[in-house]
């Protein structure tokens, strides 16, 4: 356990019901607009994507990360050999209508686009490790789960920073790289004041391309309960026998690399612990220190302008069309 668990003199909201109430988030009546567990972000919420973004990114890149951008379309050899099979997952995995395009399917973090990146060619063995992260949309179809149908901790698109690290072979090399994302992560959520747990996940929940991984839970006093906010996974030579990622050594000699994945910045499983966690007995939320440079303010409160009103179908009293009475 890392940090204290926050307490009210009150009942905890939910982060929905303070992002609503403070008009930052919006998911009602968008199933004609975007379709079931789709969202926006507006005002301090957005900015607040753009924080976590920019604060995650800042700190990687003075750790000597190398920025990157990757395709949001994959062909589905990179998924296999990522580990992810995209036909055989059509629940979690958006795959495009194979009679307009061939073998396209939508990425469900930034891993897949960076070990694709890496694919076929090889790394001088002077420059291992390779260190990066991205930014990236991540989409996840999420269809075969009932839980949580609304709120952010479920949906269908969101914004994720991913480090990604192709190291020399042996375990020794990728199991630090491993500790080292490992502390990073650690060290971001302690810089957001959040209250969290570190898990070494057992065997029967690594998945099929990973050796060892960890999840970090943070705590979502809203929720009641831990919810799992970071990953991060060692693949040694699985990803890398299947995608052909090679370094050269000094002597010239091509081996095969290993390869590290972990979550820097999940924005919406973020925003669900920073909401929950900062929220106040006014309905006001606490901008924590590390993001109040980039919302500019240090507390979130209740908006000045006019929330929409809806004026759709399903409504008890219809506005009426201009020069026409309500309807009842």
């Amino acid at each position: 356990m890392v940090g204290d668990k926050p307490v009210f003199s009150f009942q905890p909201r939910g982060h929905l019901e303070i992002g609503e109430k403070l008009d930052i988030i919006r998911q009602k009546r968008l199933s004609h607009v975007s379709g079931h567990r789709s969202y926006y972000l507006r005002g301090a919420g957005a900015l607040l994507q753009h924080g976590l973004v920019n604060f995650t990114f800042n700190k990687l890149l003075r750790r000597g990360f190398t920025p990157m951008t990757v395709p949001d379309l994959l062909r589905g050899a990179v998924f296999e050999g990522c580990g992810m099979t995209p036909n055989a997952n059509p629940s979690q995995i958006y795959n495009i209508d194979p009679a307009r395009f061939k073998d396209l399917n939508l990425a469900g973090t930034a891993e897949v686009g960076l070990a694709g990146y890496f694919m076929d060619h090889t790394v001088a063995f002077r420059d291992l490790p390779v260190r990066m992260v991205c930014s990236s949309t991540c989409y996840r179809a999420e269809t075969n789960t009932g839980q949580e149908p609304r709120g952010l901790y479920r949906v269908h698109h969101f914004t994720k920073v991913e480090m990604f690290g192709v190291t020399g072979p042996g375990l020794e090399q990728s199991s630090q790289l491993l500790e080292e994302f490992l502390s990073l992560q650690m060290e971001i959520l302690t810089e957001l004041g959040l209250h969290f747990r570190v898990l070494d996940m057992p065997t029967q929940e690594l998945g099929l391309p990973a050796y060892r991984k960890f999840d970090i839970e943070a705590w979502m006093p809203g929720r009641g309960r831990f919810g799992e906010v970071t990953s991060a996974s060692n693949c040694t030579d699985f990803q890398s026998r299947r995608l052909h990622i090679m370094f050269q050594t000094e002597a010239g000699e091509l081996q095969f690399a290993h390869t590290v994945n972990a979550t820097a910045c999940a924005v919406p499983r973020l925003l669900i612990a920073l909401l929950e966690s900062n929220q106040q007995k006014d309905g006001s939320v606490l901008v924590p220190p590390a993001l109040q440079s980039y919302l500019g303010t240090d507390r979130i409160t209740a908006p000045t302008h006019v929330p929409l009103q809806y004026i759709g179908p399903n409504q008890p009293r219809k506005p009426g069309l201009p020069g026409q009475p309500a309807v009842s």
